[in-house]
């Protein structure tokens, strides 16, 4: 087996000062954990045949556990962090942390002696080694470059680097912080999709406004032997990954029999991606042995792969494109055939010749209505949960009809990873993508108990991709989301708050899930989210409601998290726009959408689209909702919702309706929730008081929490924490004020 290779290189480097300054963002992060982050996202892949690599990944292990030590002492025996038995454990941490980084460094300086290296020096400018070898890389197999950074200056500098979108020389954009007179490291991964020349211009700039720009040239060269081999792990918590030299086992003889399938579209009579499902009599189902373009998803450890989320995935069941073959008897076995929402699923018996052709249907063509699909939070590894990304995501977005994946990249909470779904940088993949299946990289950042964050649009990785005790690095609950919101706003993201409402039914606040988004009220009031996630893993309708209630215009999405079967998705209307990441993105914002697992809506108010503002003018007004529901079987009754409140079920497409109030106005069915079309009344801003009261109560539970049992570094640190949520708490006071004011009271 072919091993992954480190590789140090030289980039050509043109440099230059200019007279203007720049001011970076100002950072609130710890640039340690953001430099720990960086090698151990290289750490995950050389670790695969490198020792050295391995022990630090061990190390980190070391400090994961000794992170979430703290917390059973904080969560278990209900110590605040002032106890001298948390504070020693927080010592222990930090000085393993401490371990790690010097570790780390000491590495990436062992593998720059050997050379040849790129050294980017930072003195009166921005310089380096004049000339870059070619890489060359098999096709599908990758190699790491390593980047040394020498800060030659006697104070602390930035060196922001940056790189267009690339699907095969991978650069993380990040700005780098290096203490004065030190070194620091980062990367690129070299990865050919085809056998062709490649370069890839890494530009690089100082808070001086000195700048420099790096080239990596690449060979893609013939694949010599497989990239490599993932062996079944033996227990569901352990992922296997595969060891230098070791081939793996032929594990299935050539068939004796087999079920060969053929799935076209019925209209166009082209091969069609798909989900498939057998089963025999006895509802015992079958899914590899698989020839052909395939993925196949199970619970068996040695059919398909398997880690800590294996039982996550409803299987089993397995993708093909178009055409595969199973190898099992046919006889006595049933086959059903899916193609995402907008197409009958289909069910036949296998002959016993095993020939299997089905023509899938469709019972409603969206696309063509303006609308598109898609999923905003979706996770990955480079190991197969729920797929694995590069050989097998375009694969699963074609078979699931998914307009749309964003796939998220996070870190914390299993001890597999270090950091999960970061095969590739932030943006859309465009190597993978087709015109109708767009895949793009965001980020979910994570704090428990503050709340998880998704990210849809971002140039760079935020970090420290998670904080707290997720971050499992010994960090801070520094800083607040609200800090991170402004980082992915300034960026031009989409910002989700993530399993919306999740606090719902919390009575002690811990940092295990799902002890999760107490801090996004305070997120919202300062209108710094701009989504809610209901439609997915621990989303809360009742407390979107109250938020809407309480007179923000935060519409909903679908992110189903792990589990990709069967799982809600949003439909976001086009119009007339061309289908585009950047045009889905903006409906999607607006809230231009519906959130389904499989009934589709159509909804209007006054001939308006969800997402718009009517004004009313004097109170009361009638207003004309058009509202309809379809499922492959036809209508379906839809409730018409005003301010959460049911005010009328109905069939018929036009209903008229006299509204007192300003308000949200929404139609939902079973399986399916529009976001609202608002309205406002002259003179009556919308709000409620009662809901303010329960958001007001959230945010003194986060207080108490960052004030006895949250870690921090400084103490600012807790100061601005606690400064964000008054900030947050004066919002809501000022919408119970109005609503009092105005002798507004939920009925």
């Amino acid at each position: 087996m072919a091993k992954p290779t480190r590789v140090l290189l030289f980039l050509f480097v043109f440099c230059f000062n200019t007279n203007s300054t720049t001011e970076a963002h100002p950072r609130h992060s710890d640039p340690v954990l953001a430099e720990l982050n960086d090698y151990l996202m290289a750490i995950q892949l050389l670790r695969v045949d490198d020792p050295a690599a391995a022990r630090l990944f061990n190390i980190w292990d070391e400090l994961r556990v000794a992170s979430w030590k703290i917390r059973e002492l904080t969560d278990e025996q209900n110590l605040p962090m002032v106890d001298s038995k948390v504070m020693k454990q927080v010592g222990a941490t930090r000085a393993k942390q401490k371990q790690l980084l010097e570790e780390c460094r000491a590495y990436f300086a062992g593998m720059a002696r050997k050379g040849p290296s790129l050294n980017v020096v930072i003195d009166q400018s921005v310089k380096s080694t004049p000339e870059a070898p070619v890489v060359n890389v098999q096709v599908g197999h990758f190699k790491v470059v390593v980047i040394e950074i020498e800060n030659r200056r006697s104070v602390a500098t930035k060196l922001a680097m940056k790189a267009d979108l690339s699907d095969e020389i991978l650069f993380w954009n990040k700005t780098i912080t290096l203490a004065p007179e030190s070194i620091g490291y980062t990367f690129a991964v070299c990865t050919p999709l085809t056998e062709k020349a490649l370069t890839q211009i890494i530009q690089m700039s100082d808070s001086l406004g000195n700048k420099a720009s790096a080239t990596i040239r690449m060979q893609g060269i013939p694949m010599q032997n497989p990239p490599f081999s993932l062996l079944p792990a033996n227990n569901a918590y352990k992922v296997v990954l595969p060891a230098p030299g070791r081939s793996p086992a032929k594990r299935h003889a050539p068939f004796k029999e087999g079920i060969k399938f053929t799935i076209t579209d019925k209209l166009s009579g082209q091969p069609l991606a798909t989900r498939i499902e057998v089963k025999d009599a006895a509802n015992k189902s079958y899914w590899t042995p698989i020839k052909g373009p395939s993925y196949a998803v199970g619970r068996n450890e040695n059919d398909g792969w398997r880690s800590i989320f294996w039982e996550y995935q409803p299987g089993p069941y397995f993708y093909i494109d178009g055409k595969a073959e199973l190898g099992v008897p046919p006889a006595g076995k049933t086959a059903t055939v899916y193609h995402g929402f907008e197409y009958n699923p289909v069910t036949v018996a296998v002959p016993e010749n095993g020939v299997v052709e089905v023509a899938m249907e469709r019972w409603i063509n969206m696309p063509e209505l303006g609308w598109y699909s898609g999923q905003t939070h979706i996770h990955t590894t480079d190991v197969g949960i729920p797929v694995q990304f590069s050989k097998y995501w375009p694969l699963i977005s074609k078979s699931e009809d998914l307009n749309v994946s964003a796939i998220l990249t996070l870190k914390g909470e299993w001890e597999t990873h270090a950091i999960y779904a970061n095969e590739f940088p932030m943006g859309e993949r465009k190597a993978f993508s087709t015109a109708e299946h767009l895949i793009t990289y965001g980020e979910e950042f994570r704090n428990n108990p503050y709340g998880h964050l998704a990210f849809l649009g971002l140039n760079e990785l935020i970090q420290p991709i998670s904080s707290g005790a997720v971050g499992e690095l010994g960090g801070p609950d520094y800083p607040p989301n609200s800090y991170i919101l402004d980082e992915a706003i300034e960026q031009g993201a989409t910002t989700i708050a993530a399993h919306f409402g999740n606090f719902k039914g919390t009575d002690q606040i811990k940092t295990p899930w799902p002890s999760s988004g107490f801090e996004m009220p305070v997120d919202i009031a300062l209108d710094k989210i701009q989504m809610a996630e209901i439609a997915g893993n621990g989303g809360q309708l009742d407390i979107w409601y109250d938020i809407l209630n309480c007179g923000f215009r935060i519409p909903a999405t679908a992110g189903p998290d792990w589990i990709i079967k069967d799982t809600p998705r949003v439909y976001v209307n086009l119009e007339d726009e061309p289908f585009t990441l950047d045009n889905w993105r903006k409906g999607l914002q607006q809230g231009k959408s519906f959130i389904t697992n499989g009934p589709m809506l159509f909804f209007t108010v006054n001939g308006e689209q969800p997402g718009s503002v009517l004004k009313a003018g004097k109170m009361p007004a009638t207003f004309e909702v058009m509202t309809q529901a379809l499922t492959p079987k036809g209508n379906v009754p839809v409730e018409i919702v005003f301010n959460g409140k049911m005010i009328a079920s109905t069939t018929d497409k036009i209903t008229k309706i006299t509204l007192e109030d300003s308000g949200w106005l929404a139609i939902r069915c079973g399986g399916a929730h529009s976001n609202p079309v608002y309205v406002d009344f002259e003179g009556r801003p919308a709000g409620y008081a009662e809901p303010a009261q329960r958001f007001i109560a959230i945010i003194d539970r986060l207080a108490e929490w960052v004030e006895t049992k949250g870690l921090f570094y400084e103490a600012d640190q807790k100061k601005l924490v606690l400064e964000e949520l008054d900030k947050g708490k004066a919002v809501y006071a000022k919408i119970i004020e109005k609503a009092e004011r105005l002798g507004r009271k939920i009925e």
